[in-house]
């Protein structure tokens, strides 16, 4: 199976670590983050040294995924760092972009923390799975997974493409 996987409070701690280097923000919307995050663009050591949230069990990702506007540079260094494998990073710089629309047929499902990503790439044809994190927590989604491990995904996997006839 191809899994492309999101990096950011998916794979890697983003929120915990933002929080650290932006202290005083509060409100937590994206619009904000968006704005900080523009600021951090060409911050090596931020981007190489988010903490590790998850490491994949059971299986290698085919693609990255995400939604960063840093240099892929940083990105191969923090996954080196922490011995993941070293795999193509496809970006989608606009926070309102469907990340379907550059992944779609270069892998079997998304995994990602995003409701918005997950159900657009539904939307667009690309079977997707909600990984729980706790700032989903409180969203009902049926296509959800609660670890980065092979044999949930699978099961997910195959029980969405039943429901949706994918």
């Amino acid at each position: 199976m191809r899994i492309a996987i999101d990096l950011d409070d998916t794979i890697f701690d983003f929120l915990g670590y933002y929080k650290q280097w932006f202290p005083k923000e509060t409100d937590m919307i994206s619009k904000s983050i968006s704005k900080n995050v523009y600021k951090l663009k060409n911050n090596r050591e931020f981007w190489e040294n988010l903490p590790l949230l998850e490491r994949p069990k059971g299986f290698e990702p085919y693609i990255y995924s995400t939604k960063r506007i840093n240099s892929k540079v940083y990105t191969r260094n923090c996954l080196s760092k922490y011995g993941l494998p070293i795999k193509p990073i496809y970006q989608t710089i606009c926070q309102l972009s469907n990340k379907a629309d550059i992944i779609k047929g270069r892998c079997d499902v998304l995994i990602d923390d995003s409701i918005f990503n997950v159900k657009k790439a539904i939307k667009a044809g690309l079977p997707a799975l909600l990984i729980s994190r706790p700032h989903n927590s409180n969203i009902e989604f049926e296509f959800r997974i609660d670890k980065l491990d092979i044999r949930e995904i699978e099961k997910m996997y195959n029980y969405e493409k039943c429901a949706l006839q994918i």
